[in-house]
């Protein structure tokens, strides 16, 4: 043993056998130095994904099934089964790449976020959170989905599941928020006097913006006598976002019931500007906006309930400074919408009733219509809403109908840009 301590050129008068067993050993203590390094790499970066919790990482087995839909001929999938769990909402990218989506599930215990693997049917937990809500944003530049819990405002890093506490609120919690698209602010609605009373809206409402390395909160609206709500960061300029008049539609609920007069407007992120997109016309009434990805429209539901075009319906697309605004008709209702990367393909999840189509746009023109299947939803609160959203490269459009009783996870297969889809 004392020769192992031995300067390997010293051993060279020592028998063969000796000197194959000091390479030996020696060989041994690199590959178990090497096999110490990779454990403790290994080590480090598993670490995170299971720091917050023990479920953090957990996989659970493939639930999917097919769907029947003969009557449409597309290909729709239910992946997911136990539980209730839903897409994130229609303005928050789901998707985290073409095979994998992200979504909401209290299967845990708790409502917490998962990821679905497209190609194998697989679910992997996410978070491990007790007070997670279903307000979210993502930037697929960063890797990173940001969320909010009862007083927190907290990152997801989607690739290592590393959850880190960005800020937390004592004051003014957030209603509605969005991160501007170069990572740098995070900009939120808040109530400013939420406990006056119960039956009123208390307000005003402001808009906020939190520096998310410097932790400084700066208010950049004036105070506003509405709820503040649907705010959004535009895709391509950090320096532009939208929000909404937010109407209250359910009787008994705080606040004024009834529809507002004008329903988008913007502001910029320094506080100086704002303003509403576009004049609302008598009667009508715009929802669900959402940017293009290119930042260079919004596109909207919206019906008349008064006046001489009352119960007529359209969607809509109108720049940011509502300059250029124009409606084409079609039986959407206030269907929730999304307009795939090449601006050309529009999904919408109310067209005649409950049904998901897809819409070809050129020009100012709807040129071509595809019922892709009746989704059923008791839209009965956000979680049963089916969100429509695509996947990067057009394979699919995920979504969520409780038809089975319970919120789930679907996809129905467009493949846009392939000639061999069926036509309705």
């Amino acid at each position: 043993m004392r020769r192992l301590h031995v300067p390997f050129r010293e051993c060279i008068n020592e028998s063969e056998s000796q000197k194959q067993a000091l390479v030996s050993v020696r060989a041994g203590s690199f590959a178990t130095l090497v096999c110490t390094i990779i454990i403790s790499l290994t080590f480090t970066l598993i670490q995170p994904l299971y720091a917050q919790g023990t479920l953090v990482g957990k996989v659970y087995p493939s639930e999917k099934r097919a769907v029947d839909n003969k009557e449409y001929g597309y290909e729709v999938m239910q992946w997911t089964q136990l539980g209730s769990n839903n897409v994130l909402y229609f303005n928050v990218e789901s998707f985290i790449d073409a095979t994998h989506l992200m979504f909401y599930s209290d299967r845990s215990g708790s409502t917490n976020l998962f990821k679905l693997d497209l190609t194998s049917g697989t679910i992997t937990q996410m978070t491990d959170e007790k007070e997670l809500t279903q307000e979210a944003w993502y930037l697929p530049q960063f890797h990173t989905l940001w969320f909010l819990t009862k007083k927190e405002l907290k990152s997801l890093n989607t690739t290592t599941f590393e959850v880190r506490t960005v800020f937390h609120f004592e004051n003014g919690k957030p209603q509605s928020f969005a991160i501007t698209c170069d990572g740098r602010y995070c900009v939120y609605s808040a109530n400013e006097n939420p406990g006056f009373a119960s039956n009123c809206s208390t307000g005003p409402y402001a808009l906020f913006r939190l520096d998310l390395q410097a932790h400084e909160v700066k208010q950049i609206s004036p105070n506003m006598g509405f709820k503040i709500s649907h705010v959004m960061t535009s895709p391509v300029d950090p320096g532009l976002l939208s929000y909404c008049w937010q109407h209250i539609y359910d009787k008994g609920a705080p606040g004024m019931v009834g529809n507002t007069p004008n329903r988008i407007w913007w502001n910029n992120i320094e506080g100086t500007d704002g303003g509403p997109v576009g004049i609302q016309e008598f009667g009508l009434h715009r929802t669900h906006e959402f940017w293009f990805p290119d930042g260079k429209h919004l596109g909207y539901s919206a019906r008349y309930h008064f006046g001489p075009n009352k119960g007529k319906q359209f969607i809509g697309i109108i720049t940011p400074d509502g300059k250029d605004n124009f409606m084409m008709p079609v039986p959407v209702s206030s269907s929730h919408n999304q307009i795939y990367s090449d601006n050309i393909h529009w999904v919408c999840d109310l067209y005649e009733g409950l049904h998901l189509v897809l819409f070809t746009i050129e020009g100012r023109e709807i040129v071509k219509k595809q019922i892709l299947y009746e989704h059923g939803s008791s839209m009965k609160g956000d979680p049963t809403h089916p969100h429509p959203h695509f996947s990067p490269d057009g394979k699919y459009i995920a979504f969520t109908t409780d038809r089975t009783g319970r919120p789930q996870v679907y996809t129905v297969k467009v493949d846009i840009g392939k000639e061999s889809l069926p036509q309705h």
